[in-house]
């Protein structure tokens, strides 16, 4: 369950940190899917791991 609060919250910041990004850029706004977001997460924590 905690997990679960933490990966939407981590998915949330991504979010929003996309999405001042796109601003900057002058970009229109879409946002990911949550599938994607966890993709990304887990992509991340292999890599991790690897090191």
């Amino acid at each position: 369950m905690g997990q679960k609060i933490f990966l939407d919250l981590i998915y949330q910041s991504m979010q929003d940190s996309a999405q001042q990004v796109r601003r900057s850029l002058g970009r229109p706004s879409s946002r990911a899917t949550r599938q994607q977001a966890l993709r990304q997460v887990a992509m991340l924590k292999a890599a991790k791991e690897a090191q």
